[in-house]
């Protein structure tokens, strides 16, 4: 925050840490919301210097992975917070984008589903040979279904998660307190209820770009149910050690908290819960 040297300097430095590039995404994304689009856009610029030398040098992937899918998708992000101070929006951005990927995916490799198969074969050949450990090469097969969108979806939580950390130090330095309400105040749209209606319903008739979808749009309504759920906790005076607990529920059963937190943000788009309870409250 003291200049654009220094925020570029910092970036340069965590961009060519080992495990810390993600740190530089948070100092765009930090950058962005409190001095604007422009201001961003120059640090962004110098922090993707080095993946573009290194993709020069013939690693393409770090052009999807690190360029696009990293420090791009986190300075849209940013600027979408920082213009509607929504994090709404900034899900919805983000469920749009993510859809959007892998649309372009299947549309890029019309066979994605055969190339992650003889990839996780593979892998899975690879086990066997070195380790001893035999794979069930069926359910590599059904997860190669979804392994598209599973990238995708781990690609806009990482960057959200970035996003996160990058509005917890403004709120720090410039509102404290300021973020706790933002997160928990998001409500979804009808809309979107509707895409995830229908992809689940094409997805169970079978079709393969609507399976590849349900992860991204199931991480946005978990994230969305995540919200329902701090916002009931606080109108019910739920005490922290719950709240601890139903984490660790949430890391040991994730599939079934996962969809109940599905569930809850599906209720409260059609249902606004949060203002139901404070009614009744």
């Amino acid at each position: 925050m003291r200049g654009r040297r220094q925020a570029v300097i910092v970036g340069l430095l965590f961009t060519i840490l080992p495990l810390f590039g993600w740190v530089s995404n948070v100092i765009v994304s930090l950058v962005t919301l409190r001095k604007g689009a422009k201001e961003g856009a120059i640090v962004l610029l110098w922090i993707i210097l080095p993946a573009v030398v290194v993709a020069s040098l013939g690693n393409r992937l770090i052009i999807l992975y690190g360029i696009i899918g990293g420090s791009l998708f986190t300075y849209v992000l940013a600027l979408v917070l920082r213009q509607t101070q929504s994090w709404k929006a900034v899900l919805t951005t983000s469920l749009l984008l993510g859809l959007l990927a892998v649309f372009l995916v299947h549309l890029w490799i019309p066979n994605i589903i055969e190339v992650w198969v003889n990839q996780f074969n593979h892998y899975a050949l690879l086990l066997k040979n070195q380790f001893n450990v035999a794979v069930n090469t069926t359910h590599l097969q059904f997860f190669a279904k979804f392994a598209t969108g599973f990238q995708v979806a781990f690609i806009s939580l990482s960057v959200l998660i970035n996003l996160i950390l990058a509005r917890g130090f403004q709120s720090m330095l410039y509102n404290p307190g300021q973020l706790r309400p933002e997160l928990k105040s998001v409500r979804l749209n009808l809309w979107e209820v509707l895409i995830l209606l229908v992809v689940g319903v094409l997805s169970f008739l079978g079709i393969v770009l609507a399976q590849d979808a349900l992860p991204m749009l199931g991480l946005i309504f978990a994230l969305a149910g995540l919200s329902v759920f701090h916002a009931v906790a606080d109108l019910r005076n739920v005490a922290n050690k719950w709240i601890f607990l139903f984490y660790v529920l949430l890391a040991v059963f994730f599939p079934y908290v996962a969809a109940a937190l599905i569930l809850f943000a599906v209720m409260d788009s059609v249902f606004n819960l949060r203002y139901r309870l404070k009614r009744n409250a």
